[in-house]
């Protein structure tokens, strides 16, 4: 058996965040200087840990967390993928919580029910989300097979983290909300990659025919020295 170890980070915080600003596809805006702050004392929390490929999503925030990882790791460039770009929350981008709540409460509530296709006008539905992200979690496991790499560092959103999570670790949608996604904080899951089918015609990789074993859940104890690990730290969405 041959296993890979995907590291699943949030990205650092945003100005969006501090304001708490429903924060899609939609916005790119770069780190604050907390968020700064926080994609260091990530980067440091897995300085001393092997990783052979450094991915991100295309959206500036994630990709300047990764950059502060990828400087441990000279031997591990940093790629971007859009496919990990946060869910596009449609009309309701930039819209405060308080704001966005009457319309964004009933769209989460049909997704705890099982409908993974609601979504806000304009937006994305869970099952939008789900596709274009196991295509790029598959492409990087090929990549990462072909070419003998162990460890894998993939920035994200939150959002999406839920949504892969609840995918690969549970294999149920509905258990979305269970995974927390502090900025900066990690998962880190295990998969046997000799299970992997290069022959397949699906774009996308087939989450029941693959064994993610779930090795940390929601790491952030490399905050605490920042005193972020407050529990208003984490997105409500």
């Amino acid at each position: 058996m041959v296993f890979v170890n995907l590291f699943l980070a949030r990205h650092g915080q945003t100005d969006a965040n501090a304001q708490q600003l429903l924060q899609g596809s939609g916005l790119n805006g770069p780190l604050s200087e907390v968020g700064r702050h926080q994609a260091c004392a990530l980067a440091e929390g897995l300085r001393n840990q092997e990783i052979d490929m450094v991915v991100a999503s295309g959206l500036e925030r994630a990709i300047e967390t990764a950059r502060s990882v990828a400087k441990y790791h000279k031997d591990a460039p940093l790629t971007t993928d859009p496919r990990l770009n946060e869910i596009s929350w449609g009309k309701m981008d930039g819209v405060s919580f308080v704001n966005a709540a009457p319309v964004v409460d009933p769209v989460v509530s049909r997704w705890k029910s099982g409908d993974f296709d609601a979504k806000i006008e304009g937006g994305e539905s869970p099952n939008d989300c789900r596709g274009r992200i196991l295509a790029a979690i598959k492409d990087i496991l090929q990549e990462a097979r072909a070419k003998g790499h162990r460890n894998v560092f993939v920035c994200m959103h939150g959002r999406v983290l839920r949504v892969l999570m609840s995918t690969l670790v549970d294999r149920d949608l509905r258990t979305m909300q269970r995974f927390s996604h502090t900025n900066c904080c990690y998962h880190q899951l295990r998969v046997d990659i000799d299970e992997l089918d290069q022959d397949s015609s699906s774009a996308t990789i087939v989450p029941e025919a693959l064994t993610f074993e779930a090795v940390r859940i929601d790491v952030r104890d490399h905050l605490e020295v920042l005193h972020l690990c407050r529990p208003e730290a984490v997105d409500r969405v």
